[in-house]
């Protein structure tokens, strides 16, 4: 039984420790009509000069390069963008990461390209009476891609900082099971010592 534990306890720091130590991600944020964003390992550094790609989802490369001194990208996709783009970081050493970006986080190019077939009914801005009495049509479709580019100013820094602590959190789990096993452990050897 104690053989069985100092060998556990010797396995689970050994498999664990290097699968997370240098595991790397992307990250990837669309500003107006230009997607940028940074690779970066899991706890701390980034990826600089490395190669990338962003890929659509018939695998044609849109754009490729390599990061920056501090693991950027930055590149402007074709518009109006009409599938996923796919950005990968690959360091050549074993490392890979991607990112997915919809087409909807392009503020609506891609629905705006698809309704300039369709008529859509738009909506008028009442005239104010103290106006030379003009108004100006305003598309549904204008405030909705408005609308979705605000919030998504908004949101991006959020999903940025989720991005990171989203592995800070897998490491505090491995560190919670390991002392579970412990703990575990521990009542086992108490209560064989009470028989």
């Amino acid at each position: 039984m104690i053989r069985f534990l100092l060998l556990s306890f010797l396995l689970i720091p050994a498999l664990a420790a290097p699968a997370e130590a240098h595991k790397l991600k992307v990250f990837a944020a669309v500003e107006g009509d230009t997607v940028a964003g940074y690779a970066f390992f899991i706890g701390g550094g980034r990826a600089m000069g490395t190669p990338w790609t962003a890929k659509d989802v018939e695998g044609t490369v849109i754009a490729e390069g390599k990061t920056d001194d501090e693991g950027r990208y930055r590149f402007a996709p074709k518009q109006p963008v009409s599938s996923d783009i796919i950005v990968t970081v690959n360091t050549q050493e074993g490392h890979i990461a991607s990112a997915v970006i919809p087409p909807s986080r392009f503020g609506g190019n891609a629905a705006a390209g698809t309704a300039a077939a369709a008529p859509t009914a738009a909506s008028a801005v009442p005239a104010d009476s103290s106006s030379h009495g003009t108004s100006q049509p305003v598309s549904d479709q204008r405030i909705a891609a408005l609308v979705e580019s605000a919030v998504q100013r908004q949101v991006e820094p959020l999903l940025e900082r989720i991005e990171q602590m989203d592995d800070r959190l897998r490491f505090t789990d491995i560190l919670s099971g390991i002392f579970l096993i412990i703990g575990l452990a521990g009542i086992g050897l108490w209560a064989r010592s009470r028989k």
